[in-house]
């Protein structure tokens, strides 16, 4: 092959060059020192991608909660309202009726008193409740359990 390139090999003389066992093995831990590091290396950035993930993973369940319990409250406060709409209107409807009927409209006050008085016998706590029975005394007894259901419509909306 080299004669082709104008060179003639006379002599080639190789020498095997042997290191000391103790160089070698010098050698060979300084390889191994760096396979560990940057084995460890890597190790490190998996573990860091992986916690960073997972905390990312998190914040975002934790917005996405959020979120569900700010439209669900949304939706609760609509359905509150609509259906006060709703019972406002059916007791004017009735108010209405019992005025065509030359009847005393209080006649729905009343209603709604007894069945607050049969709610709170049905689901009180043993507490005890003096109630006017007077016209005047049960109308400022439904404003005051209408103020009392009122609030305790907005302190489920908060919790």
């Amino acid at each position: 092959m080299l004669v082709t390139w104008g060179y003639h090999l006379i002599d080639l003389q190789l020498n095997d060059i042997a290191f000391d066992e103790a160089i070698m093995r010098s050698m060979a831990q300084v390889v191994a020192s760096n396979n560990l590091r940057a084995a460890a290396e890597n190790e490190g950035q998996a573990l860091l991608i992986t916690k960073t993930k997972s905390a990312e993973a998190e914040g975002n369940a934790i917005k996405i909660a959020a979120e569900a319990e700010r439209v669900a409250a949304q939706l609760r406060g609509q359905g509150i309202a609509l259906f006060r709409e709703e019972v406002s209107k059916g007791m004017a409807q009735a108010v209405q009726e019992l005025k065509d009927r030359n009847m005393d409209p209080s006649l729905v006050l009343f209603s709604m008193w007894t069945e607050a008085i049969r709610h709170f016998a049905e689901h009180g706590k043993g507490n005890v409740i003096f109630l006017d029975g007077s016209n005047d005394g049960l109308q400022t007894t439904l404003k005051q359990l209408q103020g009392l259901i009122q609030k305790n419509a907005n302190d489920e909306l908060t919790e």
